[in-house]
């Protein structure tokens, strides 16, 4: 979502139109789920992807209609098995996207965009609100609702509507008396999740990098400041600790995962030790099984349960047989995207 509302700010600024295409809802074997968006140029050049093949390539030719009647407008396009062979995929599926006109030359419409690039950047919640039907006819108006309830955009939306909109899913197309027999897109801008990385050697860096290109907001901790440092990890909040007994006052909650990368097993197990003791959605230890199982050994005779130690994902990542820090890296980040598609 941040790299989409970032396109569409630069695109205004440089004077040009966009259309913006968000899925909807899919059946079948439609690649991407509901929510998904890509941009669509003047000239029907795209940022992003909403999955590629025939679903893609109907909703860009059907741009061309936007583009033209200046009006958002929901299209549900039927893949058919030779459609879906062709687009390589194994079935025929169906797919509703929204379509939706982002002039330039509106302000408004601009300020809503930059106050939810500003929230997404600024890792704050709020909701991006499109009304793309209005009394049966098209319509083009947006909203954005920060975290507080102050409101931006040329779409009058009430206190009734606010509180019922804070109870929806992330994305959601709703139908409301509400809002004068209108549909709307309400989108969800949320707070990324957080990840704690402890050590800041090579597969900590790669890890770092990854990391913030799939939306983890991350906070890394060494104890050499030659490590943890901006020049290693520039996207990321950094945080020299004494040793890795003397560990701050971290904000960890159920929703905040935690991966162990230090550079010896003492420093694994005090981290470890510690992390246990939190609410950490997901906790994940680098390391051998012999090293792992001695570890576990040691904090059982210290008292710990076996059901605390149950938690911990080690050996750290998915099985992919990596070998460089990227590709350990790599599996590390695949376990968390899949981990993080399980939190509630």
């Amino acid at each position: 979502m941040r790299e989409i509302l970032q396109a569409i700010v630069d695109a205004h600024a440089g004077r040009e139109d966009l259309v913006m295409a968000t899925i909807i809802d899919n059946v079948g074997s439609s690649p991407r789920s509901a929510g998904t968006k890509m941009l669509i140029k003047p000239d029907l050049s795209i940022i992003g992807t909403i999955g590629g093949g025939k679903l893609e390539a109907n909703a860009i030719l059907a741009a061309k209609e936007v583009f033209q009647s200046k009006k958002s407008n929901l299209f549900h396009f039927i893949l058919n098995g030779e459609d879906a062979a062709k687009s390589d995929m194994i079935c025929g599926g169906s797919g509703d996207v929204l379509l939706v006109f982002l002039p330039w030359d509106d302000p408004e419409t601009t300020l809503v965009f930059e106050k939810a690039l500003d929230a997404a950047v600024g890792n704050q919640e709020g909701w991006l609100i499109t009304q793309f039907r209005e009394n049966g006819g098209d319509a083009n108006k947006f909203c954005f609702v920060d975290k507080q309830g102050e409101k931006t955009g040329n779409l009058i939306i009430n206190g009734e509507f606010l509180s019922d909109m804070k109870g929806t899913p992330d994305q959601i197309a709703i139908h409301s008396d509400l809002l004068l027999n209108s549909e709307i897109l309400v989108e969800k801008i949320k707070e990324r999740s957080k990840l704690y990385i402890f050590g800041g050697g090579h597969v900590a860096k790669e890890t770092a990098r990854l990391a913030d290109e799939v939306s983890f907001e991350t906070i890394v901790l060494d104890d050499r400041a030659e490590f943890a440092n901006k020049e290693r990890f520039p996207n990321s909040k950094i945080m020299v600790v004494p040793d890795y007994k003397s560990l701050p006052d971290l904000p960890i909650d159920h929703q905040s995962f935690v991966v162990i990368l230090t550079r010896g097993h003492l420093g694994d197990y005090d981290v470890l030790k510690e992390m246990l003791k939190t609410d950490a959605f997901y906790i994940g230890m680098i390391g051998s099984i012999h090293k792992r199982n001695l570890i576990y050994e040691r904090l059982l005779n210290e008292g710990v349960s076996q059901k605390e130690i149950d938690r911990v994902h080690s050996p750290i990542g998915l099985p992919i047989n990596g070998e460089t820090p990227t590709e350990i890296a790599i599996s590390i980040i695949a376990e968390l995207i899949l981990e993080r598609s399980k939190l509630k």
